[in-house]
């Protein structure tokens, strides 16, 4: 389910963010609610890390295709995970995975280095009024972990929609490295934009794994009964609502090819407003 999860995260967040109408046959069809107003850039750099986020919780399989992405710092970084999480569909997939995942987001938000405003404060400290221009140029506050992080789950994306054939994976460094630029250099206008797109990933992913036949371990490392029938449990702590049946089914199909192609209309009506063009 890499692909749907990927197209499912991007979905999500153009239907939060976006705020476009088009005009149809005489008829205006809103596209997304606009409930957390991010810009036109931001829609469009926000669903990357949404789109990558909600392939996060599968780096808990070590031989997956997520683990694959970055070689080989994502395959050990996998390894890790697993054994810390307990293996596929554990940890990563459940409330505390989540919470965990949305900590390490809220953190990297939060942990700013003063590049540019500390080499001024510096240069104004020292008398120096001719600071090069260079450092003029340079941003007041960097976010490495958030840029790290970015990277990550960009070149998740980028691996899971094949952009990227595996005889040259390690040219996913590049293409995730130069996307995680375009995020940097036009980040979304809410503060608390990369926190929201994280948390919204995993848990878009979580859902997508628990209305398959597989389910997955949601109270981890717990395993009380919920009070639900015993159908929708697998084993003694799967938890699962099987709508789509097994992972990859035609009904899966059915479900995800309209919300990819409403991910891309977001994305195309994001690029196009910010780019000052009207679609209609």
């Amino acid at each position: 389910m890499g692909p749907s999860h990927a197209a499912c995260g991007a979905a999500a967040w153009v239907a939060l963010t976006a705020d476009y109408t088009l005009q149809v046959s005489g008829y205006s069809v809103p596209v997304g609610f606009g409930v957390l107003p991010v810009g036109d850039a931001g829609v469009v750099t926000g669903a990357l890390i949404c789109a990558g986020a909600a392939l996060l919780p599968d780096i808990d399989h070590p031989s997956g295709t997520v683990a694959r992405s970055l070689p080989p710092f994502s395959g050990w970084l996998a390894r890790i995970v697993a054994r810390l999480s307990g293996g596929h569909r554990r940890g990563t997939h459940s409330v505390i995975g989540l919470l965990v995942f949305t900590l390490l987001a809220w953190l990297s938000q939060n942990a700013a280095l003063p590049v540019g405003d500390g080499l001024r404060w510096l240069a104004e400290s020292i008398g120096d009024d001719s600071a090069p221009a260079v450092v003029a140029a340079l941003p007041g506050q960097v976010w490495p972990l958030a840029a790290v992080l970015s990277v990550l789950m960009i070149a998740f994306a980028v691996k899971v929609l094949a952009f990227i054939p595996d005889q040259i994976s390690h040219a996913n460094w590049l293409v995730a490295i130069g996307l995680g630029i375009v995020v940097a250099t036009n980040p979304p206008e809410h503060p608390w934009w990369f926190v929201i797109a994280v948390a919204l990933g995993c848990a878009v992913h979580m859902i997508g794994d628990m209305v398959t036949t597989q389910g997955i371990h949601l109270l981890w490392p717990l395993r009380p009964r919920l009070p639900v029938p015993s159908t929708f449990y697998r084993g003694r702590s799967f938890v699962r609502f099987p709508v789509l049946g097994k992972a990859g089914s035609g009904m899966e199909l059915a479900v995800l090819t309209p919300i990819s192609v409403y991910a891309v209309l977001g994305l195309a009506c994001a690029l196009a407003a910010w780019g000052g063009v009207t679609m209609t």
